[in-house]
C-alpha cells in the first residue's frame, strides 16, 4: 500500500513541473508577442507620420493639381471672377488670343437680326476678300419678311450691322459696302411664300475697292500694316497705358499729312493713314484704334460734329480710350492741326485733345449717334467729367 501511494505522489510531481513549465512557455510566449505588436505599431505609426510631413513638405501642390475637384464647397471656395477689362497702369502683355471689349463694343448694340448679320459677316471676313462671296443667311429672316414692316427693318438691320462692323474693326480698307447688295429671294409653294436672304456684288463685279481688286493687293497692304504693328508692339511692351497712347498719339501726328481730297478714297481708312500717310478725320482716327488695339489698350472709334476755331461745325470723328475703368478723348486730327501760314506744331497744340474729359471736350464736340442714314443710332461710352490728370 505504502509502495503504491509513493508512486502516485512522484507522478504528480511530475504532471505539476510540466504544468509550471507550460504556463510559463505561455506567459513569456505572449509576453513577447504584446512587446512585438506595439513595438511595430509605434513604429508604423512614426513612420506614416514622417510620410505625410514629408508629403505636405515636398508633394502638396502636385498632388492637388492632379486630383480633380469634385466637391461642391470646393468649387464654390475656388471660383475666380471673370477679368472684365484689361487695365492700364502697369505692364500689360500683348495677348492677341484675347478679344478688348471695345472691339465688339457696337455688336452688343445691335437687335438678334442685326447681330446674325454682323456674325456672318465676322465669321467669313477672309472670304470677302474675294470680293464675290455671297454670304447665305438662308431663312434666318423668313420670320421676319411676313411681319408688317419687316422689310424696312431687315434694311435697318443691315445698314447697322455694318455700321458696326466696320466700327469694331478699323481694318476694312478694302471694302466699298456701296457696292453690297442685301438679296431677297422668294419661293412659293402650296400658296406658301419662303424668303432667303444673302448679301452679295448683286449686280457689280465686286464690292473691293478697285485700288485692292484683288486678294494679293489686300495681302500685301496687309503685311505692310502689320510691319508698322510689330514696331509700335515692340516700341510699346513695358509701357503703361498712358505711354502707349501717347506714343502711338505721337507716331499718327508725326507721318500723317491732313489731306481732303474728292479723289482720294483711302483717306477714310487705316491704309491711307498708315500706308499713304495722308488722311481726314476718320483715317486717323481708325489708325488710332487699329493701334491702340494691337498694343491691348480699349479704344473705340466715335463720330458726330465738331466746331473749329473759326465757328465752322463739320462732321468728325475721333476716339474714346478706357484707363482704369474711365474713359477719356482723344482727337488725333486736331492735335494735327493745319497751321496758318505754315509752321510746326507746337507742344501745346500736340495735347490740346488728347485724354480729356467731357468739361473740356464737349466744349466744341457733339457725338452723334446715327453712323449713317437707315442705321440705328447708337450710344457712346460715358467720358469721365474731368481730364486725364498728366
Amino acid at each position: 500500500m505504502k509502495g503504491m501511494n509513493v508512486k502516485s505522489e512522484k507522478g504528480i510531481n511530475k504532471i505539476a513541473v510540466i504544468v509550471i513549465i507550460i504556463i510559463l512557455l505561455l506567459v513569456v510566449g505572449w509576453g513577447a508577442f504584446f512587446v512585438f505588436y506595439f513595438t511595430t505599431r509605434t513604429q508604423t505609426s512614426n513612420q506614416s507620420a514622417n510620410n505625410v510631413e514629408n508629403s505636405i513638405e515636398n508633394n502638396t501642390a502636385n498632388n492637388i493639381e492632379e486630383q480633380p475637384i469634385n466637391n461642391t464647397q470646393n468649387e464654390q471656395t475656388n471660383v475666380i471672377e471673370p477679368i472684365i477689362d484689361l487695365l492700364p497702369d502697369s505692364p500689360i502683355e500683348n495677348n492677341q488670343d484675347t478679344e478688348l471689349l471695345s472691339q465688339s463694343f457696337y455688336y452688343n448694340q445691335l437687335n438678334n437680326y442685326g447681330k446674325i448679320i454682323y456674325d456672318g459677316l465676322k465669321e467669313n471676313k477672309e472670304q470677302l476678300k474675294t470680293g464675290t462671296y455671297v454670304l447665305d443667311y438662308d431663312t434666318a429672316f423668313n420670320t421676319l419678311l411676313h411681319m408688317e414692316g419687316g422689310e424696312e427693318q431687315l434694311n435697318e438691320a443691315f445698314q447697322s450691322a455694318w455700321n458696326a462692323f466696320s466700327y469694331d474693326d478699323t481694318a476694312l480698307f478694302y471694302i466699298d459696302v456701296s457696292k453690297m447688295t442685301l438679296l431677297k429671294e422668294t419661293t412659293t409653294l402650296g400658296g406658301i411664300e419662303t424668303h432667303r436672304i444673302s448679301i452679295g456684288p448683286g449686280q457689280n463685279s465686286s464690292y473691293l475697292k478697285e485700288e485692292f481688286n484683288t486678294e494679293e493687293k489686300i495681302n500685301l497692304a496687309e503685311e505692310y500694316i502689320q510691319g508698322i504693328v510689330d514696331q509700335v508692339i515692340e516700341q510699346t511692351d513695358q509701357d503703361n497705358v498712358v505711354l502707349k497712347a501717347e506714343k502711338v498719339h505721337n507716331l499718327l501726328v508725326s507721318i500723317i499729312e491732313y489731306e481732303d481730297s474728292s479723289n482720294n478714297t483711302n483717306q477714310f481708312t487705316i491704309y491711307g493713314a498708315l500706308h499713304d500717310r495722308k488722311a481726314v478725320c476718320e483715317g486717323y482716327a481708325r489708325a488710332f484704334k487699329y493701334l491702340m488695339e494691337q498694343i491691348n489698350v480699349p479704344c473705340v472709334l466715335v463720330s458726330g460734329t465738331a466746331t473749329n476755331s473759326q465757328g465752322e461745325t463739320e462732321t468728325h470723328a475721333w476716339n474714346y480710350i478706357q484707363i482704369s475703368n474711365q474713359w477719356y478723348a482723344v482727337d488725333v486730327t486736331w492735335d494735327d492741326p493745319v497751321v496758318v501760314g505754315g509752321g510746326e506744331t507746337t507742344v501745346d497744340m500736340m495735347y490740346q485733345y488728347f485724354l480729356k474729359g467731357s468739361e473740356t471736350f464737349f466744349t466744341n464736340h457733339t457725338e452723334d449717334g446715327v453712323i449713317s442714314e437707315g442705321s440705328m443710332e447708337f450710344s457712346f461710352p460715358m467720358l469721365s467729367v474731368t481730364d486725364y490728370p498728366i
